[in-house]
């Protein structure tokens, strides 16, 4: 359901949030808008088509803008067929645009897959289409892709996010930047001598200066 609501103007879109099935914001939407001359609608939505690309958007998040703009086509142009074979010809046409219009909008990088399905006869449903082109995007290439949608949607880069942060404070000193597991006045600095370490070192070796060695021989021995 969220691909129909996403596709709408977000002052229209506010009114089908809380309809439980597609079906019922099909409805709702179609008795709403019914009037509504659907050449100008059809026209305006092509137009959307025309001009969606992939740019930063991952395989998939572009291929599922196309596919919300494609169900509000159909919505407003519905093709009655006088029979059968006039609609296997209709979805066959209606196919090889839509492939088209995906194509399209790829970015360079897709060039190469692009001319390999182009040059099909006969050329693959859209949902084919979409499964090679998915298959030769790297899982790094849609995680960046999924990242920067999530930060762009979140309104700010990740300098921001981090400024955000609360700073660490030490329970020892109360100092920031350090906790006290890492704290030198708990601790001591690295690679010093721990507390009283010299002292009890000096007070062994004055204990072993003034204690006379007891070895059984005179003094004259």
């Amino acid at each position: 359901m969220s691909y129909l609501t996403s596709s709408m103007d977000p002052g229209i879109s506010r009114g089908y949030m809380l309809l439980d099935t597609t079906a019922a914001i099909w409805k709702t939407a179609e008795t709403t808008y019914s009037h509504v001359g659907s050449k100008a609608q059809r026209y305006e939505i092509r137009k959307k088509i025309r001009e969606t690309t992939q740019k930063e958007l991952s395989v998939s998040q572009y291929y599922s803008t196309l596919k919300a703009l494609w169900h509000e086509l159909d919505f407003y142009g519905k093709y009655t067929a006088p029979c059968s074979t006039d609609i296997t010809s209709y979805t066959s046409w209606e196919n090889e645009i839509r492939v088209y219009d995906f194509l399209g909008g790829l970015n360079m990088d897709f060039d190469q897959i692009r001319a390999h399905i182009l040059s099909t006869d006969p050329l693959p449903s859209l949902e084919s289409a979409f499964s090679i082109v998915h298959s030769e995007q790297s899982p790094s290439q849609e995680r960046s892709a999924l990242y920067s949608g999530n930060t762009n949607q979140r309104g700010g880069s990740t300098d921001r996010i981090h400024t955000g942060k609360s700073p660490v404070i030490c329970d020892y000193c109360g100092k920031e930047r350090h906790t006290w597991e890492k704290c030198w006045k708990l601790h001591g600095r690295p690679g010093a001598p721990r507390k009283g370490l010299n002292k009890a070192s000096s007070a062994n070796q004055i204990t072993t200066e003034s204690c006379p060695i007891d070895t059984g021989l005179s003094a004259e021995q």
